[in-house]
């Protein structure tokens, strides 16, 4: 069974692909995170964790699900991270939710995929997305033959001073820069409602049709990249920039 978080669509796209390959059903967790609820899972496995790298770690809340939902004893679990520049202490957060909720640890790796933090880093056109995009589906059969035959995953080392440095900035991180205060919608909204359906924290409400954000953003920028007409904004930050409109828009 493969579990994935996912916002501008890249961890969902993965989840998706490596289905096709271990022919595995898919779960998205924001179903259960905006209900804020766990899930009981029966299933024996094995089981793949699928998400985007957050303040180099797995995304707070996907962990916070995984750790009020059941899962059967000793289930191997295997960790896929979706980044765009390395997925840091990740594997340490895997590891000690593994330990936590009693799974058989298979190993964590990363894979290579198109930024979509335009807040802080330089968002690339389209073809450069593509061939990202292309070359991380080619690193997926050898994953994905790993968890067919119950073999563990290469996973490189990660430094102390990494896991230091996250557990260190994780929490301040979220409560004062994870805020949606900065975003606005500009006159080009024209009020679909697809920014509050993309939020995986169910966050966004649609008020006299337009978006009007909580406090529960988490900065997965699936509203600023995903509308259609870029009609949002993140205070001065964002003027310019180009958007990710996800891994699928890349091949229509």
């Amino acid at each position: 069974m493969i579990i994935f978080f996912s916002g501008t669509g890249n961890s969902r796209f993965i989840a998706e692909k490596i289905a096709e390959q271990t022919g595995d059903k898919t779960v998205d967790a924001a179903y259960y995170i905006r209900r804020k609820k766990g899930a009981h899972f029966t299933d024996s496995g094995p089981y793949v964790f699928i998400a985007p790298v957050y303040v180099s770690a797995p995304p707070v809340p996907f962990l916070q699900f995984l750790r009020h939902s059941a899962f059967p004893a000793g289930c191997p679990a295997y960790f896929v991270m979706t980044c765009a520049g390395g997925m840091a202490a990740a594997p340490w957060y895997c590891r000690k939710l593994s330990e936590e909720k009693g799974f058989s640890y298979m190993g964590t790796v990363e894979i290579d995929m198109p930024q979509n933090y335009l807040l802080f880093f330089k968002m690339h056109p389209p073809s450069h997305n593509r061939e990202k995009v292309k070359n991380a589906c080619t690193s997926l059969d050898s994953i994905s033959d790993s968890i067919h035959s119950l073999t563990p995953l290469p996973e490189p080392a990660v430094k102390k001073w990494e896991i230091a440095a996250t557990r260190m900035v994780l929490a301040p991180y979220y409560k004062h820069f994870m805020s949606a205060k900065g975003f606005r919608a500009t006159k080009d909204c024209i009020g679909c409602g697809k920014c509050a359906a993309a939020c995986p924290m169910s966050n966004i409400s649609m008020e006299m049709h337009k978006p009007s954000w909580g406090s529960k953003c988490i900065h997965c920028m699936a509203c600023i990249n995903l509308c259609p007409k870029e009609a949002i904004e993140y205070g001065r930050h964002t003027r310019g920039k180009l958007r990710y409109h996800g891994p699928d828009s890349l091949f229509r």
